[in-house]
């Protein structure tokens, strides 16, 4: 597979590079370093449940304030601004003492954080026309910068202390920021390389009514099934997010055991995105969120009875393939469908908002309560139990076709 010399590839690979190594910070490290400043379980939850539920409406606000300012302030100068006023924020948590305090800087610093990934796919997506494969090869790139810096945090961290983790996500931060500046928007329009994407399964010259007729069927059965799977599968990844690793450490796993199945599991999701083609040429779209639904539920079995026995641990890690990696790209080109052309901002900023957001910060949430209340192996049979669920809505939700109907 090519990608066009036309297409940033580096600069677009490097963001998701630095993205997703950020990540790698906050989901296996964040929670054991909210511990180690003498937070319990629920108060962890709760920080994570906040940082998550900003994320429902921050999208949301920057695309819609993107399209109000466009002809005043474009699209990239509001992403540059994200990237410097999410340093800013973050930056006060070397003055925080109180509960308070970190709520306010998680919620301040994560306005910003949580928006900028949507506007970078958007940008990326118009870049590649569209074209999965392409995006897969950009993409990958942000799971091989999370599985790069959890293996070198897990380590190091058994050697220095977890209160340098703030500097080291300062720093990713700058990268980000930096990044942004050297990116323009692409020249080409994507109206019509949106058609033609929708319409591939019918070889058909897209027309303008085409495209009228397909944004006004966005409030279909199929967009209402697709946002509620997508919430109910962040919901089960609420107690993986944020106690996985305070799981293990339970467990008497070390940081670096730690790490090191954190990075399996996104190592797994990189085979996914490498290969794409080979599941999105023979399923549909529906066949292969059912597929990774059931997957999910076998997963969070397997964490539930079996994580203190390694070699289950790793099938189960590497099931992330599934639950996150090809599910998400099957969700990319779900937005594209429902949402063509320059409402395809606002579509990334749902999927973001609900999902991420609303799906996260209940996951988050309850999951603190329950993990206090119940104990860990509940938790995680309760977010298998979801993940059925979310299977049931797909099979009798979902289009049947990969198309709008």
């Amino acid at each position: 597979m090519s990608v066009s010399l036309k297409v940033p590839y580096w600069r677009l690979s490097g963001f998701y590079g630095l993205y997703f190594a950020l990540i790698g910070c906050i989901m296996p490290f964040w929670g054991l370093y909210l511990q180690k400043q003498d937070f319990d379980v629920a108060d962890i939850g709760i920080l994570l449940a906040l940082f998550s539920a900003v994320r429902i409406f921050a999208p949301n606000i920057w695309a819609s304030f993107s399209h109000l300012v466009e002809h005043i302030i474009s699209p990239i100068q509001l992403l540059r601004l994200g990237g410097v006023m999410m340093i800013v924020c973050f930056a006060a948590i070397y003055w925080a003492t109180e509960f308070w305090h970190y709520a306010v800087i998680m919620l301040a610093y994560g306005f910003f954080w949580s928006a900028i990934l949507p506007q970078y796919e958007t940008l990326t997506l118009n870049h590649i026309r569209n074209d999965l494969d392409a995006y897969s090869s950009i993409r990958l790139w942000g799971s091989i910068g999370f599985i790069v810096l959890v293996s070198l945090l897990g380590w190091a961290f058994d050697l220095i202390s977890l209160n340098y983790l703030p500097a080291i996500m300062l720093v990713l931060m700058l990268g980000i920021a930096v990044n942004s500046f050297t990116l323009i928007a692409p020249q080409q329009k994507v109206n019509e390389s949106t058609l033609d994407y929708i319409n591939e399964d019918n070889n058909k010259t897209p027309s303008k009514d085409g495209a009228k007729e397909s944004a006004n069927k966005y409030l279909n059965w199929g967009l209402i099934s697709f946002l509620a799977i997508n919430v109910l599968v962040q919901i089960t990844h609420g107690p993986y997010y944020v106690f996985f690793s305070i799981y293990l450490q339970q467990l008497d796993y070390s940081h670096w055991m730690i790490g090191l199945f954190w990075s399996l599991g996104v190592l797994a999701e990189i085979i996914i995105f490498w290969k794409i083609a080979l599941f999105i040429k023979r399923w549909s779209l529906r066949e292969l969120v059912i597929l990774c639904l059931a997957l999910t539920t076998v997963r969070w079995l397997l964490t539930a009875y079996f994580a203190e026995f390694g070699i289950v641990l790793i099938l189960s890690q590497c099931l992330h393939a599934f639950s996150f990696g090809l599910l998400h790209v099957v969700s990319v080109k779900y937005i594209a469908i429902f949402y063509p052309g320059k409402q395809q901002l606002h579509g990334q900023a749902l999927y973001s908002g609900l999902g991420f957001g609303l799906g996260g910060a209940m996951g988050a949430y309850f999951a603190g309560l329950a993990w206090a209340a119940y104990g860990a192996v509940w938790v995680f049979v309760a977010a298998a139990v979801i993940a059925v669920i979310a299977a049931i809505i797909a099979y009798y939700g979902l289009p049947q076709e990969n198309k709008v109907r």
